[in-house]
């Protein structure tokens, strides 16, 4: 498995096809390793992003639009299609299951403040209400939407899955019984591995 590391044992084609930046080569790396049985890999954002020391990765704050255009999008656009369809083309997408995600979502209305004093007219800020998460592969039956936003995009409409019941997914997809127990040492006290339910019709 050490040799999956060596991105140079790849052709020129193919690493220009991911992207010469760290989310491209971390996505191509993505690849190599499950080609090489490892069973869970995260392929985190990475510096290209960085503007300054605030507005860091997809914290669009400021100059929502252009970023997304000029900078976030270009680089994600990619580099992902890129993984997801290596990986069909070698016959790893029906047993792969890949989700793509951030940590919340955006305002709905450019220069809304909710949390970040960092927010101007042109960004948006933090929100939890409404974001969205891409799955691929892993018998998720391709070119289909899950749930439904209201018209803004601010709030679920129909079908809510919670980040509880998306890591309840992936452990399904796993063949971890996400209701299982460990016990918390420093709360002392058991939880459940997820809270949520595995969303399981979407195939």
């Amino acid at each position: 498995k050490a040799q999956a590391f060596d991105l140079a044992r790849e052709p020129a084609a193919t690493r220009e096809r991911y992207g010469n930046f760290s989310f491209g080569k971390g996505c191509l790396l993505a690849r190599r390793l499950v080609e090489a049985g490892v069973s869970l890999v995260t392929v985190n954002w990475q510096d290209e992003t960085k503007i300054d020391g605030v507005n860091t990765c997809w914290d669009t704050h400021q100059d929502n639009f252009p970023k997304l255009r000029n900078l976030l999008c270009p680089i994600f656009d990619r580099a992902f299609p890129a993984f997801v369809g290596d990986l069909h083309q070698r016959g790893l997408l029906e047993s792969t299951l890949v989700v793509a995600v951030g940590e919340f979502g955006r305002t709905p209305r450019l220069g809304e403040f909710t949390q970040s004093n960092n927010t101007r007219r042109t960004g948006r800020d933090h929100w939890p209400h409404a974001f969205t998460a891409l799955l691929a592969g892993g018998g998720v039956r391709g070119g289909q939407v899950y749930g439904a936003t209201t018209s803004n995009g601010g709030y679920v409409r129909d079908n809510p899955v919670t980040p509880a019941d998306l890591s309840a997914t992936i452990l399904h997809h796993l063949g971890i019984d996400y209701r299982l127990e460990y016990e918390d040492e420093f709360q002392r006290v058991r939880n459940r591995l997820s809270d949520g339910q595995a969303v399981e019709d979407l195939g």
